[in-house]
């Protein structure tokens, strides 16, 4: 009895559940139903291709406001550099902004023309942000009033281009902007703070290649100066001023003293020779060559020898005055050195100019070349459509593998 209870209970569960996923079945067989009936072919591409594409024709053709490009086309220069200057800040005598090219240069105001720094000096002296967010610019091509700076920054970059010609390092520069005079306004106002920039950053070469030539000449002079001071105290201590000197006097006074014992000598032995070198005058001729031999060896030790008696022989004194000496004389020529660079170095401070050449201005526009309505609607035309008919391709190979 009770196994049939349980069979027939386990007979009702298996219909309840079969029921239930009956249910479900129809019910996403309704929803299928519905979502085929509704998301058809024809449907989809009203949704997907022809809606947007009506809604961007309107807006190109009647809402879309139109922008006019200002062009400008500049070289930066460098005059006036010399060739035969060379310091540390060698420049192959072609640039004073930094490289060794005016390419370079180009490159450097290029940048700053899409630099964060131009936007905060635009804006605080033309009110840049005023010219893009105006109510008479269609919502979509607006700067947002209340936008932050980094938004600002990133409106802008999209707003200019700028292009530098690598052989011949010209810059071309190009504003949009949606008035003809605003498009020119921005576009020299732009130009005007590049040049100051270049001029800043000439100014700043200038002083810091004449300060470093000064900072040289400094060293310089001070080494010289501790040169000459370490001799004089050499000199001071030992109370010679040049040993050269006086050994080439005391050798003049040897050779005299010499001199006057050989004519000593020479009456000396003319008494020996008449026996009568016992005589006072014999006498005296023998004290006066023992005090000239006395004074020939006291010079001759002040020269060099062994003896010694506390003062400085100029032997020993001559190797240290050369080293003293020598080092001074260099000093001396490295000090004279850096300040002829020096005079060098302002001269051609004084004539190197880097400047920005402009030879093509814009002139005022007359028609807006943004959007390029025609092309912009057909590009996003073709793009919709393509879209569309890869996604209906995907999904018909899903329904087929379905079937």
């Amino acid at each position: 009895m009770s196994l049939e209870i349980g069979h027939d209970s386990s007979d009702r569960l298996g219909r309840a559940i079969d029921v239930g996923k009956a249910v479900r079945l129809s019910e996403k067989g309704m929803l299928g139903r519905l979502f085929g009936l509704f998301f058809t072919k024809r449907n989809s591409f009203l949704v997907f291709v022809l809606t947007p594409s009506i809604v961007a024709a309107v807006y190109y053709s009647l809402i879309a406001s139109g922008q006019y490009v200002a062009e400008m086309r500049m070289i930066v220069r460098t005059i006036g550099v010399s060739e035969r200057f060379d310091s540390s800040e060698k420049r192959e005598g072609r640039s004073m902004i930094g490289g060794d090219s005016l390419t370079q240069d180009s490159y450097i105001v290029a940048n700053y023309l899409k630099s964060p720094e131009i936007v905060k000096k635009l804006d605080a002296e033309l009110g840049l942000r005023a010219f893009f967010s105006r109510n008479d610019i269609d919502w979509l091509s607006r700067l947002p009033k209340d936008a932050t700076f980094e938004e600002f920054y990133r409106y802008w970059v999209r707003q200019v281009d700028t292009y530098v010609d690598g052989p011949s390092g010209i810059i071309i520069f190009t504003v949009r902007a949606f008035a003809p005079e605003d498009s020119v306004r921005i576009a020299n106002a732009g130009l005007a703070a590049a040049n100051g920039m270049i001029d800043k950053i000439s100014e700043k070469a200038k002083r810091d290649l004449v300060a470093r030539v000064e900072g040289d000449v400094n060293a310089s002079l001070e080494s010289y100066r501790v040169a000459l001071d370490e001799l004089r105290d050499y000199q001071n201590k030992t109370g010679i001023l040049d040993p050269l000197s006086s050994a080439k006097m005391l050798t003049e006074i040897i050779g005299k003293l010499t001199a006057q014992k050989l004519q000593l000598m020479v009456s000396l032995k003319s008494l020996e020779a008449a026996n009568a070198d016992n005589t006072a005058r014999g006498r005296e001729l023998r004290r006066s060559i023992d005090a000239i031999d006395e004074q020939i060896a006291l010079r001759q030790n002040s020269m060099a020898g062994t003896k010694t008696d506390g003062n400085t022989q100029l032997s020993g004194s001559l190797t240290e005055f050369s080293r003293l000496e020598t080092r001074r004389i260099v000093a001396q020529a490295i000090y004279e050195a850096n300040v002829r660079n020096l005079d060098t170095a302002k001269s051609t401070a004084l004539k190197r100019t880097t400047f920005m050449s402009i030879f093509s201005s814009s002139n005022l526009p007359e028609e807006s070349e943004y959007p390029n309505r025609l092309s912009s609607w057909i590009i996003l035309t073709i793009g919709l459509l393509t879209l569309w008919m890869t996604a209906t391709l995907i999904w018909m190979s899903i329904e087929d593998h379905r079937v």
